[in-house]
This record gives structure tokens, sequence and C-alpha cells, in this order.
């Protein structure tokens, strides 16, 4: 199997290289990074290289769009950035593949920020699509370029709607945050919200089984799939965990972040249906988290 990885240097991007190399597929890497950061596959970087002269050299089966921001707070304070990273660029990627190589399966890593605050939970692939964030609503303009290729072009896409993806790697977001909150040394640490709020937590081992089975098992007619674990965990659980393991207190301030959604957690019935289940529960996700956060400074 021949993937291309484009944002192969973030979290998702580089998970997902790591999973599909020992898994023995040829990848290709691509990504803002200059070359000689990475190792093992071929590497592209973006400030020398163009999508048109990769697809020209390369053939692929899989391309597995994980380049953008992922950064809600970063796309309130800059929502042209957010814009360009999230939505034109993704229709560049389907373009270059629409000139070079139409046949090309497209895997597209949209967000579960597409539902904002939901109606109802579980959240199914067809409820309400009404964001809260400029991040929200510029994954849901990429969603609708998607249908475009899909419905214009022909491209075959599946579009996937990760929940709160979390594991060693992740420097950015929640239990980011609250490393870097421990290592300020404070008696107590603040945290936003209430602790009420919930996400649906999935563990980045967890995150790459299930695009492995979407990759082999779907029939990219433009299928979106929830990726989650489908158990709705609130914050209070999430911090009595972190920080019970790393002997601080804590409490809220009960301020809540804007573009932060209130409650979620995702009917996983399809995915379910391409033969995943969720390996790593919480307690066990944020142990091995601490475990690399402390081993990384």
């Amino acid at each position: 199997m021949r993937l291309f990885i484009i944002g192969s240097q973030g979290f998702i991007g580089s998970s997902c290289r790591a999973y599909f190399e020992n898994k023995g597929y040829q990848i290709v890497c691509y990504d803002r990074l200059l070359p000689g950061t990475t190792t093992g596959s071929n590497y592209y970087s973006a400030t020398t290289d163009t999508l048109d002269s990769i697809l020209t050299a390369h053939e692929f089966d899989i391309c597995i769009n994980a380049a953008g921001s992922g950064d809600v707070g970063y796309s309130v304070e800059n929502p042209l950035a957010d814009f360009e990273s999230n939505s034109v660029f993704t229709f560049k990627i389907l373009d270059a593949i629409r000139r070079f190589q139409p046949g090309c399966k497209y895997l597209h890593i949209s967000s579960a920020a597409v539902y904002g605050n939901p109606l109802s939970i579980p959240i199914q692939e067809d409820s309400r699509l009404l964001p809260i964030s400029p991040y929200g609503w510029h994954k849901l303009l990429a969603e609708n370029i998607c249908k475009e290729f899909f419905n214009l072009y022909a491209i075959p896409i599946v579009i996937v709607r990760p929940f709160s993806v979390y594991g060693p790697g992740l420097r950015k977001q929640l239990f980011w945050d609250w490393h870097i909150k421990t290592k300020e040394g404070n008696s107590k640490i603040e945290l936003w919200g209430s602790g009420h709020e919930s996400r649906d937590f999935i563990y980045i081992d967890d995150l790459c089984l299930c695009f492995d089975s979407i990759i082999s098992k779907a029939d990219f007619k433009l299928r979106t799939f929830n990726v989650a674990s489908g158990i709705e965990s609130t914050i209070q659980e999430a911090a009595s965990l972190y920080f019970s393991a790393r002997g601080k207190e804590y409490c809220f301030s009960k301020k809540n972040k804007e573009g932060a959604p209130v409650n979620w957690k995702a009917d996983i019935t399809s995915i379910k249906e391409m033969g995943f289940q969720p390996a790593i529960d919480l307690k066990t996700g944020i142990s091995n988290l601490i475990e690399w956060q402390r081993s990384d400074g």
C-alpha cells in the first residue's frame, strides 16, 4: 500500500506515519518543516517542494490529510490564517489530486468541532452542524470542498471527524495546558470551566487503528465517520485522574474558553461496523501521556 501523509510532522500525522510504517506501507511525507527533521520515509518539505511535483513523482493508493491548524483559540484570534490552513489548503490538495491522480483515495481529517454544541448526545454523523468557532466553520467548509470534488470529479473520499484525541506527542490543548501549569509550581492549579463539561476522549493509538479499519473497509463514496471512544467523560473525571497522578491540587475557575463546546459524546456505530473497537481506556491513556510528558520535560 502506497500512502501519502500530508502534515506528517503534526501529532496525528506523525502517529499515522509510525503506525503505517510498522505495517509495512510505503510512505511519503509532506510538511512545512525542513528536510532532516524526520527519519525513515521519503520526506518532502513544503518550503521547497510542491504537491504537483510529488504527485507527479509518486503514485499513491491513499492520501491522508493531517495538515492544518488544530487550535480553536488560535482560530478565534487569527481567523484568516486558520481559514487558509484548514479550508484553502484542502482545496489545493484535492485539486492537485484531481489533476494528477484522480484515482487516489483521500481520507480527510475534519473535526467534531463541526457539531458545535449538539442538541442531544450521543452525536450522530447526521446531527445538526452548527460550529461555534472559526476553526469549526473552516473544518465544515473543508468538508463541503470534499463534497465538491467527489460530486464533480469523482475523487474517492472519506471524511473522519475525530473528537478529543490525546496521547504522547500532543503539545497543545487540554492535557498539555495542564502539564505546563503543573510545571509552574503553584500549590493549587486553576482550570478553565466548571468541571461538568464533558468530552469523548480517544487515545492516539486507537485513532490510528480506526483509520486503518476505515482504509481497509470503507467504500470512499463520501462516507463520514465519527472517530471517538463512544464514552462521555467529564473534565472533572479527567482532571482527577491527571492531577492525582501528578500530585497536585486543582480547582475550576468557572470561566469558559471561547469556542469550546459544553458536552460531547459520539455515536460510533459506523466505525464499529468497520471492525473498530477502542482498546485504551482513559485511565491508561492518561498514565501513558503523563509518562511521556515527564520524559519530554
